[in-house]
Formats: structure tokens, sequence, C-alpha cells
């Protein structure tokens, strides 16, 4: 007998992406697939897409009521998941193909883990390759290795739509954590690591594509991000490196922020992470920011 695979997949005004997303998953060559769609009160469309599609295959279900984000639409159809394995694929990402068939394979090769993870790519607006998700480990021929946990303080090499995992996991670790806005993927990461050591499977072919457009999370909200991955990284594994603060100072000024705007955007910004930091590093980044022509009075 197929196992049943749940996608779950949460979605806010995102027409423009949504058909891509739903045929990337019921037009998957692992046919045993059911797509929970919770959507967050679309006013773009998005609702009758849904229930066009919905009309012509039935494996399709959603909901269109309004929620307190992303994690929270993300808990609600973690609620409704029959299946024995997880996919989470965002409406504005897309698996390539046979991805769910390779998470199965590998997860029945494997039966210890709980979760697994692949490479990934990023994507523009129009579909089109930007460039390789930094996923480690590297690919290398037959290995199912995964990097240690405290790799994780150089950001996140997981990419998020590349992830499996077994339908009891969610009821081992507990719901995503609705608090935080940006980082609650990278919050579940660092969770499941914790809670299931040598228990997590890397499989080395590209799994799935994440779209990077005005829009997303990744690249409206790289404030957002910086912080709560600091206040993640400092909540599960006691403190968070500078070089977070010093990768968002970069992708500000490539934007074209002001010199002015920016140091007073890093006072503020120094001001909200300093707990999350060790003393040396703490000094390392003002040492840094001095350089920088930034110096701050802290």
């Amino acid at each position: 007998m197929q196992p049943l695979v749940s996608i779950i997949m949460p979605s806010f005004n995102q027409a423009t992406y949504l058909n891509d997303a739903l045929d990337s998953v019921l037009q998957q060559s692992w046919r045993h697939v059911e797509l929970i769609v919770m959507d967050g009160g679309s006013t773009d469309g998005s609702v009758a897409i849904l229930q066009a599609r919905q009309a012509q295959d039935p494996r399709l279900r959603w909901w269109s009521q309004p929620d307190k984000g992303p994690a929270h639409a993300l808990n609600k159809a973690l609620q409704k998941v029959r299946g024995t394995l997880v996919g989470w694929l965002n409406s504005d990402d897309r698996y390539t193909a046979g991805a769910i068939a390779r998470a199965i394979t590998s997860m029945q090769a494997h039966p210890e883990w709980m979760m697994c993870y692949g490479q990934g790519e990023h994507i523009n607006a129009q579909g089109q390759y930007i460039e390789h998700y930094p996923t480690l480990p590297t690919q290398e021929a037959g290995t199912h290795q995964v990097p240690e946990k405290a790799t994780f303080q150089n950001g996140c090499f997981i990419c998020q739509p590349t992830v499996f995992f077994k339908a009891v996991m969610p009821r081992l670790l507990g719901p995503l954590d609705q608090q935080l806005g940006a980082a609650f993927d990278f919050d579940y990461w660092l969770r499941a690591f914790n809670a299931f050591p040598g228990r997590i499977g890397f499989i080395p072919t590209v799994q799935a594509q994440s779209r990077l457009h005005d829009d997303c999370i990744t690249q409206s909200q790289r404030r957002r991000v910086a912080i709560e991955g600091m206040a993640t990284l400092a909540r599960h594994q006691g403190s968070a490196p500078g070089h977070w603060v010093l990768t968002y100072i970069n992708e500000q000024t490539q934007q074209g922020v002001t010199s002015h705007a920016l140091k007073q955007d890093i006072e503020q910004l120094m001001q909200e992470i300093r707990s999350y930091m060790q003393p040396h590093e703490w000094h390392t980044l003002l040492t840094e920011l001095e350089n920088r022509q930034y110096p701050l009075n802290a």
C-alpha cells in the first residue's frame, strides 16, 4: 500500500504564483497525495483559483479565513493532515519533478529518519533560476550525513520547501511558534535537530525552488529576519554571532539606503539584539561597525 503524503500550503494573496505551486504538487509522479491549502482570506482571486482547481482534482482541500500569519496557517493545516509524511510548500514556491517520490524512497530506506531535506534553488518572480540555495552539506555522491547543529550559527542551511517529515513530528515538537513572523521555520529546524539527533537526513538532489520576489518574507522583512534569527539562535544555542547584523547592513547598502538613515537604523537594531550576543562578539561587531564608519555609543 502506498503511503499518503500530505502537503501543507499557507497562502495569502499569491494568485500570481498559486497555480504554479499547485501544479508542482498535483502533477508529481507520486499520486497518493493530499494538498491542504490554508488561505488567509485572500482578495486577489486566489479563492476562485482554489475553487476551480478543487473541482478538477479532489486531492486538493482548502480553507480561506483570516489568520494570524503563516505560522498560524501552518498549525491549522497540520491539524487536518491525514498522511504519514508531511511536506510544507509555500504558495509561491514549487517542487521539482519527482521530489515527493524521492522523499518517500529516502524515508523508507532510512526508517530512523524523522525528517529529511534536500538541495534547493532560488528562482525569480518569473520562475527563472537565480542561484543555488546554500544548503549543507554540499552534494557529494552517496552521502546522507547532515551537518552539526552548530552550523546554524552561520545561517539557515535548510531550504524550507525541500523539507519532509513524519506526521508524528509536530505532535512531538509541538506547533510552530506563532510569535515569530519570519523565523518560525528556522526555529522549527533547530527544535528538530535538538529533539532528534542523528535522525535527520539529507537528499543530495534539488527538491524544490524557493521564489524570491518583492512580497516574500525573505525579501520584504530583512530586518525582522535578522532580529528573529538571532533571537532564535540565542534561545536554542545560547548566543548569536554579529555577522547576521553585517549581512543586513550589506543588503541595505546594496539597496541604496542612505548612510544617515542606515546609522539610525543600526543604532536601534543594536539595542534590540545586544542581549543575544556574547560580550566578545558584541565588541567585535562594534569594531567592525566603526571600521565601516558607523561608530556607535555603546
